[in-house]
């Protein structure tokens, strides 16, 4: 009977060891409802509360399952000061181990079926998501190239005029859109649904020197393929979530009929890419003159400073977080300046006054004001991307292991009188 007795309160004792709090000095926001019917809405919730107790730091639960066995918290970071020096300047939270998962099943599903260059891929070839660490500095140093090929492409002085060329040759076929999907401004709309498009035909066109406007099946596809992707890298679904923890060797072991719907579906866009990276090399090869992302990119893999399924996973990438998010956030000023009436009769009226030209911002600081106000006022990204620890360190006086999670709360700092007057009020 002590032998029994002695071996249940060991088990319970390594029980609660596993299941432990590893931050038990950081407070923890529990959402109320199952972690399933969460959302946005509780996190965004647990931002403003952060905020109104002056709290550092505090962790909120992405999953809980199993008895606590599978639990994963996101830690929130609330001052934006500090969160810019952490982000900025430690080598340890460079990670992204939460969306590595996600890759992995993409890219392990099309080896399964033998899906198109499947022979060349590796799970590790993701592009500017490939982990900053000290322990693969190969591997770091391929996904800052990636990192550095995209900042180049938006921001370089010398990319200007081809950048407002291309947004210019979209605006009267968005403004088409909106007066037809709009009924002249006597139907509500759906505004991302054209935004995107016309946002996916820029960048595009910028990474791959392809008017996709004139190849809209190419472009119909890939907006719904980038919807459905970022939907799932974001979501906080259990099954996904669970489906990425099981080790890569059993889950190949894993009949495809039980895999996520999303990971088939998604295919469809590594194959779009691949016809249109063969579009753009039917006039174009490795030794030309380099005027396209693609172009810059292929000719790192031919000189061994990437690898071929970098290069397909960038474009998948810049499909998902450069079209999308410039689509999210001209949908949210439009979004905005429909819910506050004087505000976009003031603006209207400012930009009537100069024919409706403003090629920086400097030419019309009303605009400015307007689109920056937003932006905090109703920020579509409502926090920042997760990084993941990549080594043991110390944030905030706490120490963290490899692989937890951390983000910055920036809807919560919006809100937050302490940064900014009234903050539940829009300002221009």
């Amino acid at each position: 009977m002590l032998t029994e007795v002695g071996a249940l309160c060991v088990s319970l004792a390594v029980f609660r060891w596993l299941t432990r709090e590893k931050h038990p000095n950081i407070p923890h926001f529990v959402p109320g409802v199952e972690l399933k019917k969460d959302g946005p809405f509780y996190i965004v919730k647990s931002f403003f509360e952060g905020h109104r107790r002056n709290l550092p730091m505090y962790s909120y639960p992405l999953l809980d399952t199993f008895l606590g066995f599978l639990k994963i918290n996101l830690h929130v970071i609330n001052d934006p000061m500090k969160a810019k020096e952490i982000f900025s300047k430690s080598e340890a939270v460079g990670g992204h181990i939460e969306m590595y998962g996600w890759w992995h099943l993409l890219m392990e599903y099309r080896q399964k079926v033998k899906g198109r260059k499947w022979e060349t891929m590796s799970r590790d070839h993701i592009g500017i998501i490939r982990e900053h660490s000290r322990a693969d500095p190969k591997g770091t140093k391929i996904g800052k190239l990636c990192r550095r090929r995209l900042m180049e492409l938006a921001a370089k002085k010398q990319f200007e005029p081809k950048w407002i060329a291309k947004v210019d040759s979209q605006i009267p076929w968005l403004v088409e859109q909106l007066k037809k999907a709009g009924e002249n401004g006597t139907k509500p709309i759906d505004t991302f649904s054209l935004t995107m498009p016309a946002a996916l035909t820029v960048v595009l066109d910028f990474a791959l020197d392809i008017d996709l406007s004139k190849h809209s099946d190419y472009r119909d596809r890939i907006c719904k393929y980038a919807n459905i992707a970022l939907e799932t890298v974001v979501k906080l679904d259990k099954y996904k979530l669970i489906f990425m923890n099981i080790p890569s060797w059993l889950r190949k072991m894993i009949p495809l009929k039980y895999w996520p719907d999303w990971v088939a579906y998604l295919q469809g866009l590594y194959d779009d890419i691949l016809d249109l990276q063969d579009k753009h090399n039917e006039n174009w090869s490795v030794g030309d003159e380099a005027t396209s992302l693609l172009a810059i990119l292929q000719t790192d893999h031919a000189q061994g400073k990437m690898e071929e399924w970098d290069v397909v996973n960038l474009i998948q990438q810049l499909c998902m977080t450069g079209a999308d998010t410039t689509a999210s956030v001209t949908s949210g000023i439009m979004i905005n300046l429909a819910r506050f009436p004087e505000v976009q009769e003031k603006l209207y009226r400012i930009l009537e006054a100069q024919d409706f030209r403003a090629d920086e911002f400097k030419d019309c600081p009303y605009l400015q004001a307007v689109i920056y106000e937003i932006y905090r006022y109703c920020p579509m990204i409502y926090r920042s991307l997760v990084h993941s620890i990549t080594e043991k360190t110390e944030i905030l006086g706490e120490t963290f292991e490899k692989e937890e999670l951390i983000c910055f709360s920036i809807t919560g700092a919006n809100m937050n009188e302490k940064y900014f007057k009234d903050p539940v009020e829009i300002s221009t």
